[in-house]
């Protein structure tokens, strides 16, 4: 099967380009995550990178330890080949995510080859932005992020992977933080201390993704989150970047509503599926 594995995050790119040139969502995503993964101390040698191309079909796809699959919207059979190509090294994939048809095609393939099931975890929204709207004054102010705010950051960010039902190395996030700071990708709300967080990620010369946002528990329906991406949305377009991306769960109305009212729109879905053992 003409599946391809690339051991430089670069090359990947480069090959994925025809499958990653059918969404700028797609392109946002997977530039964003390869930018984390070339700035990582392993420089992202524990990921599968793999692409796919045949008679027009095309399809890339990523995976970091203990992570699922990602291959957003990949043609059907390439998802497909790429269970194939994984089924007899990692039978305990956790997961995949990517759009329906591809999702379910790779599904097929993994139960024939593995006898594992699939089950859905999250219906997921990307959503795209080029202009901020005027949104309501919050107390406070944002700023950037400094080292002296690390130690928040990381209990922070680990809160919001419990609270969002995702699985992510400590040792990673412990790692990752410090390096996000020391680059100017993570912005704070300040009102009487620490708020909420938002951060972000180079998507290529002129795009940027965003992600995560987290307000305190104690801090909500403040305005908090809104403000600080609005801020931080027009200080990144005010630098050059023309295209706003992010990720949202279409289960959680409030944060959809947030990113809506900040100027987003829905651009494509995308499932996260698990893989179970049968009963």
């Amino acid at each position: 099967m003409p599946v391809r594995r690339h051991a430089d995050p670069d090359a990947f790119l480069a090959a994925a380009a025809p499958a990653l040139a059918r969404s700028p969502t797609t392109t946002a995503a997977f530039t964003a995550w390869v930018v984390s993964m070339k700035a990582s101390p392993d420089g992202g040698s524990d990921a599968y990178l793999a692409t796919y191309a045949h008679d027009g079909r095309y399809g890339a796809a990523m995976r970091r330890r203990d992570g699922p699959v990602v291959f957003e919207n990949a043609d059907p059979m390439a998802a497909e080949a790429f269970a194939h190509d994984l089924a007899a090294e990692m039978p305990r994939l956790s997961g995949i995510v990517g759009a329906l048809p591809a999702c379910e095609a790779f599904a097929r393939a993994w139960r024939e080859r593995t006898g594992r099931l699939h089950s859905l975890r999250f219906h997921l929204r990307h959503h795209m932005l080029t202009a901020v709207a005027a949104v309501p004054h919050a107390a406070g102010t944002p700023r950037v992020a400094a080292p002296a705010d690390c130690d928040w950051l990381i209990e922070a960010h680990h809160a919001f992977m419990v609270e969002v039902g995702v699985t992510e190395n400590p040792e990673r996030i412990m790692a990752a933080v410090p390096r996000r700071i020391d680059n100017g990708h993570y912005w704070i709300w300040e009102d009487e201390g620490a708020t909420a967080l938002a951060a972000w990620t180079p998507a290529g010369d002129d795009a940027a993704r965003i992600a995560p946002v987290y307000t305190c528990p104690d801090a909500r329906r403040r305005g908090y989150a809104t403000a600080l991406v609005a801020a931080l949305a027009h200080n990144l377009l005010a630098h050059g970047r023309r295209r706003l991306f992010l990720l949202t769960d279409v289960a959680n109305p409030t944060s959809n509503a947030i990113y809506r009212r900040i100027g987003f729109r829905a651009d494509a879905d995308i499932y996260h599926f698990d893989f179970v053992d049968a009963a």
